[in-house]
């Protein structure tokens, strides 16, 4: 008999989490062999400086554009887009299938079957999809610390880490939205579209704030600005905008559990 939704997720969810790490560890030792090229060249600055507004906002993380420095440079070609994308559709994916994915195959009234509450159902869904995108962080991070010192990028692990944490923090919120409206709609293909949808609405709005008063006025409301607001990669994760990014996962998986004790699924 089933003991553990968390162990049984896990356990199904290892491929996976082992094809992503080794992707994320082989992407970090790219980028940290690429960074003595691009160090070098002082006209990618120039460049940088030439670009508008629009479109340093979508590229900038943090602080300031440079790739003569190391933060600098993982920042624009990391952590300000592909980092979190990468880790966004895992999360997402994930997140979507942990009640609608198990609903859709049918499997989903055998689990509840057992001795396992609802609730319970919800709380090892979510905790498995933690463990997941935080063990890919952590590998990501390790490559980094390796890379930086092996690269001189001149980045402390601890600046390293608050990068990646926040990353962690701002797709574990995309996943646990998926994991929401998967649970209220039984759809799998809803949840993703919505939490994917949610993710490019939340990075639009950052990322443009500065060209629409609209849009600065909603920019306080963007994972994505807590993510990198405080600069991370120099500056650590300051706690306010740490405390949003958890704030959002505790509000949705709090809905999912309501969401999930409410209905009636299908069988």
């Amino acid at each position: 008999m089933l003991r553990s939704v968390f162990a049984k997720t896990l356990r199904d969810a290892r491929r996976g989490v082992l094809w992503w790490s080794l992707g994320l560890a082989g992407l970090a030792a790219m980028m940290v062999a690429v960074y003595p090229s691009v160090r070098d060249n002082p006209s990618l600055d120039k460049l940088l400086e030439s670009y508008p507004e629009a479109l340093r906002g979508v590229i900038g993380f943090g602080g300031e554009l440079d790739y003569s420095s190391g933060a600098g440079y993982l920042g624009i070609e990391l952590f300000s887009f592909m980092v979190p994308l990468l880790l966004i559709v895992v999360t997402v994916a994930a997140g979507a299938g942990a009640v609608a994915g198990e609903e859709e195959r049918g499997t989903l009234d055998l689990l509840l079957s057992t001795p396992v509450s609802r609730r319970r159902l919800v709380v090892e869904k979510l905790g498995a999809l933690v463990v997941e995108v935080v063990v890919l962080g952590a590998v990501l991070w390790l490559a980094l610390v390796v890379g930086s010192n092996a690269g001189d990028l001149g980045v402390s692990a601890a600046h390293l880490g608050a990068a990646t944490a926040g990353a962690v923090l701002l797709a574990l919120g995309f996943g646990t939205i998926a994991l929401l409206v998967g649970a209220a709609s039984g759809r799998r293909s809803r949840a993703i579209a919505v939490a994917a949808a949610g993710a490019v609405a939340a990075y639009l709005v950052d990322s443009l704030a500065s060209l629409s008063s609209v849009l600065e006025a909603l920019q306080p409301a963007s994972p994505f600005y807590h993510y990198s607001a405080s600069d991370p990669l120099r500056h650590g994760l300051q706690a306010e905008h740490a405390a949003f990014l958890v704030a959002v996962v505790v509000a949705a998986a709090v809905l999912a559990v309501v969401a999930v004790e409410r209905r009636d699924f299908r069988t």
